[in-house]
């Protein structure tokens, strides 16, 4: 395996990592909040925000997690109607446009967080938090696609599911 390929997969693991603990602090968050509004009449300032944090990292991050396992939303009906040779020249396509799209995601993500952290900008609420911590989720994600795609294109195929 190549050292791209390796990076990669430690990535995507730490990816794993971060998305589980995102996702068992997101109930945890939102039953606390719900629990202090209704049992004391106390909502919290900051559930509601940092609900908003974890959902981008658990929907920015994982994007090259799951274009590498082969595993995100796709459309196969007329696909499924192609030969190996055709199916494999498209995934190899799509693979390609993959890869444009991430680095635009990744370079105007970039644009925006150097943006907010030249100009000190923070959330409108009372954590103040600093912006480009959050929208630097954009860019970290749109890389890790890139490099995913990129990991993928030079690969064998995949064997299993929708390889």
């Amino acid at each position: 395996m190549t050292l791209l390929g390796t990076t990669m997969r430690m990535a995507n693991t730490l990816v794993v990592g971060l998305g589980s603990v995102a996702m068992a602090m997101l109930p945890l968050i939102v039953f606390y909040d719900v629990c202090a509004r209704f049992f004391f009449n106390a909502p919290t300032i900051w559930a509601s925000e940092v609900s908003v944090y974890l959902l981008q990292l658990l929907v920015f991050l994982p994007m090259g997690l799951l274009l590498s396992e082969n595993e995100h939303i796709r459309s196969t009906l007329l696909i499924d109607n192609l030969s190996a040779k055709q199916q494999r020249v498209l995934h190899l396509f799509s693979l390609i446009l993959v890869a444009i799209l991430a680095a635009c995601i990744s370079w105007l993500g970039w644009i925006m967080t150097v943006y907010a952290w030249e100009h000190s900008q923070v959330s409108a609420t009372l954590l103040a938090v600093p912006l480009w911590l959050p929208r630097a989720l954009i860019p970290i994600g749109g890389a890790l696609l890139f490099l995913n795609s990129i990991v993928s294109l030079f690969s064998r195929p995949a064997h299993g599911r929708n390889s």
